[in-house]
């Protein structure tokens, strides 16, 4: 698994040490809102050990990175998967764990490690992802990254007690060479 380094942060491999960083968000609601419906029953100890242990797996369809600072402490997660080798794309999601990380560019900081991991190195196309539309931040974020809105699925999430939509976002490879 490559590591990734960033001037503030670096992308890296899952650690077993990592189920406390883990631990400390999957449970806060403010964090898992916009995450998959994966997040809405409440996770046990057992349903964390279970997904760090799949993290720790290699796989030809997957790469999964923590976002970590530049000593490998855990802040997040970026994984690219649901890989199309022929179809040379992926599909992205990221979580920055604590909410004093976020908005400090961090986000946009991995996106950018990513990008160049996924267009130069493994060869890809296309990265494209999913967005709740109510969540502004993310948005703002993708949208600096590069990542163009496709299209919206309308009332494709249920989150705060309410349907919302989801936006379907996207960067291809010649945008990303532009960018650099």
């Amino acid at each position: 698994m490559p590591q990734l380094i960033g001037q503030r942060i670096m992308l890296r491999e899952y650690r077993s040490e990592d189920i406390h960083a883990i631990r400390s968000w999957v449970n806060d609601a403010q964090t898992t809102r916009y995450l998959s419906t994966r997040f809405w029953p409440p996770q046990t100890e057992v349903d964390s050990q279970e997904f760090l242990s799949r993290m720790l797996q290699s796989s030809h369809n997957a790469y999964n990175f923590v976002i970590a600072d530049l000593e490998g402490n855990y802040i997040g997660q970026l994984d690219l998967f649901r890989l199309d080798w022929r179809l040379r794309l992926g599909e992205l999601g990221m979580v920055i764990a604590r909410r004093e990380d976020r908005g400090q560019g961090i986000g946009q900081e991995a996106l950018g490690l990513l990008q160049r991991f996924a267009f130069r190195t493994l060869g890809l196309e296309r990265l494209e992802l999913e967005v709740h539309m109510d969540n502004a931040a993310a948005l703002a974020c993708y949208r600096r990254a590069g990542f163009t809105l496709e299209g919206v699925k309308r009332h494709a999430f249920f989150t705060d007690g309410h349907f919302c939509d989801i936006g379907m976002m996207s960067i291809l490879r010649d945008e990303y060479e532009a960018r650099s």
